[in-house]
């Protein structure tokens, strides 16, 4: 398949095989910025051409972006939300155990950054029972999701899915975390246990697909918010 780039207007194009590059359910997919619609075109040409799982997982992003509207928006950002009770930061291993401690110090320091940048405060527990938020924090978290672009929900939204986390999410939107700490965040638990148990060849090549998905999810959110990309509307 051949895709190619094409600028109308202030926008950059994408045509395949001769044809606009749209959503399955017909929304154009463009771009405003010229870095941002080379780097684009260059992995839509591998995950159209040499697609894998990982790269289908890219485009379900890419899809679900383009899709996005007023409406439907609300609706995913009330589901999102609807997860802030179970969240993975919130449950701890018991008290003063290794993993305990591990859990502290990587997952603690994101929740201070929401303490002392949305006044966002929250509970933590030891046992598996579950435990309640305050109802202010869910408004809080409801104004900040409503004031993100197309590209940060997207991205907060596939994290938060893969994670079950919304603080992990909105640290890393908020530029907090990079990456690589994010995925220690979310593979904690895995990764204790592999060094914990033993090596189980399975396992470590199942953590080992679970983060090339994720790194799709970073993928995006690089794309779109790298602030190199920015002022290039000259191209």
């Amino acid at each position: 398949m051949i895709i190619e780039l094409e600028k109308k207007k202030t926008n950059y194009y994408f045509f395949l095989n001769n044809k606009i590059f749209k959503t399955p359910i017909g929304n154009e997919i463009y771009i405003e910025s010229y870095k941002v619609a080379i780097k684009l075109l260059k992995y839509l040409d591998l995950c159209l051409n040499k697609n894998n799982k990982e790269r289908s997982f890219f485009l379900e992003i890419l899809y679900f972006n383009y899709d996005l509207n007023k409406e439907n928006k609300k609706n995913f950002i009330k589901k999102t939300i609807n997860y802030l009770n179970t969240d993975l930061l919130f449950y701890r291993a018991d008290k003063n155990t290794e993993l305990e401690k591990i859990q502290k110090k990587k997952w603690d320091p994101l929740l201070f950054f929401l303490e002392d940048k949305y006044k966002l405060f929250f509970k933590v527990t030891n046992t598996i029972m579950p435990i309640y938020q305050k109802s202010e924090n869910f408004l809080k978290l409801l104004k900040i999701l409503e004031e993100l672009d197309n590209s940060q929900f997207s991205t907060y939204y596939f994290i938060t899915n893969f994670s079950n986390s919304n603080i992990i999410a909105l640290n890393f939107i908020t530029n907090n975390i990079k990456s690589n700490l994010a995925w220690e965040c979310i593979s904690i638990e895995d990764t204790y246990s592999l060094k914990k148990w033993g090596d189980d060849e399975e396992a470590r090549k199942k953590l080992q697909e679970k983060r090339k998905y994720f790194d799709e999810i970073a993928r995006f959110y690089l794309l779109f918010n790298n602030q190199e990309n920015n002022n290039d509307r000259d191209k």
